[in-house]
């Protein structure tokens, strides 16, 4: 039940992303294309970027890549993603993300490593003649389409798939084929079946020879039981065999939805999937106004945790800062916590402003000029920064 509702909190979400009213339209990204040297066609991708992207020119994202990416799955995806980043809503659970979505020509022959007929017991699927492109599709993820993005947008080296069945699967040949592709796996009731359980003995073969398998693995299961509990079983197997790896680099969570199917899973999957993926980078902001001290640690312990340098969202901590002064009024906390703000973001006009308001609740005249001082330092045309700065003589 608890699946259930999560599932229908997030449909409302895309809704609404999707919503037109009378005089505005809402819009959550922009579609491109580009011709495939490597796939010999013209192959359609989204892109959303974050509410960031703009105001902060130096900033670095996460970059999401969503296989079956179409318009209805580029909704779902983005909406889980500004749901679970959103500062109005004092949520910050997980970063800001750039989301690349890739629609399908044909996904069979993209997302399947090799050429199969067979279903489970059944040979001879119609639906699978065009099988075994998946190298091919990710030869032109790796050549073409991640350097566009990263030559046209400020991405981190830390990539994410997210893949549902067959591209599911996709993305455990990624795994297994090309480690250095992703860092991180969302992977949604896979495709087990394929080619007679292909994955598990790929699998198997890989983790004898392979040397530099790693990344962080999130597995949603689905209840496909009624269908085959050879789904389940051969998932599970999976799971072991990566959790009993030898590889210290390599981290996996599995979790079987009994309440969700095949086609229903992908909603909760994804947002339980982002939270096991991002562990760690929710900041608890009651804990900050017992000790501001917190917001250095964290920053410290998810940026050793993820591998690149990570700072707590500046319009976030702005925030919090401004409920320790007013709603929780304790300005002793909130002028920790603007201070963590100024050596996070020297260069920011707001930080420092946002100090100087918390030293003026303290009495603090003189603190609070010099804040006026270090922006006019900063933009020496700043009309508020000369008034306050004359007021406070």
């Amino acid at each position: 039940m608890k699946n259930t509702i999560l599932a229908f909190i997030f449909l409302s979400i895309c809704i609404k992303l999707n919503a037109q009213t009378s005089d505005s339209l809402l819009t959550i990204g922009k579609k491109y294309s580009v011709y495939s040297n490597i796939l010999k066609e013209k192959r359609t991708y989204s892109i959303y970027l974050p509410p960031s992207y703009k105001s902060n020119p130096t900033k670095k994202y996460f970059v999401a890549y969503v296989l079956d990416g179409g318009r209805n799955k580029f909704i779902e995806v983005t909406g889980i993603a500004q749901s679970m980043n959103s500062i109005p809503d004092l949520k910050m659970q997980i970063p800001e993300l750039i989301i690349v979505s890739i629609e399908n020509t044909d996904r069979t022959k993209d997302f399947t490593p090799t050429h199969s007929l067979n279903y489970l017991d059944a040979e001879n699927i119609a639906a699978f003649n065009s099988s075994g492109g998946a190298y091919a599709f990710a030869q032109f993820m790796e050549k073409e389409l991640m350097p566009r993005i990263d030559s046209s947008y400020r991405t981190l080296s830390k990539n994410l798939i997210i893949g549902h069945s067959l591209g599911g699967l996709f993305a455990i040949n990624c795994l297994l084929g090309s480690p250095e592709l992703f860092n991180y796996y969302l992977l949604i009731d896979p495709s087990w079946f394929w080619d007679h359980n292909y994955i598990g003995k790929r699998t198997r073969e890989v983790l004898k020879t392979k040397a530099n398998l790693k990344g962080r693995v999130y597995i949603a299961l689905a209840n496909n039981m009624q269908e085959d509990n050879r789904h389940y079983k051969w998932g599970q197997e999976f799971y072991e065999l990566l959790k009993n790896s030898k590889f210290s680099k390599l981290d996996v969570k599995l979790r079987y939805f009994e309440d969700e199917k095949h086609l229903t899973v992908p909603v909760p999957a994804t947002y339980y999937g982002l939270r096991y993926i991002f562990d760690g980078f929710e900041l608890d902001i009651n804990e900050v106004f017992k000790n501001p001290d917190l917001i250095k640690k964290h920053d410290t312990e998810i940026s050793q945790k993820m591998g690149v340098e990570i700072k707590s969202d500046e319009g976030f901590i702005n925030t919090i800062g401004y409920i320790a002064l007013h709603d929780r009024n304790i300005p002793d906390v909130a002028i920790a916590i603007f201070e963590r703000n100024t050596k996070n973001y020297p260069s920011s006009v707001n930080a420092w402003d946002s100090l100087a308001d918390a030293y003026l609740v303290k009495g603090l005249r003189e603190k609070a000029r010099s804040c006026y001082k270090k922006i006019l330092s900063i933009q020496p045309g700043n009309i508020d920064a000369k008034i306050n700065l004359e007021k406070t003589k």
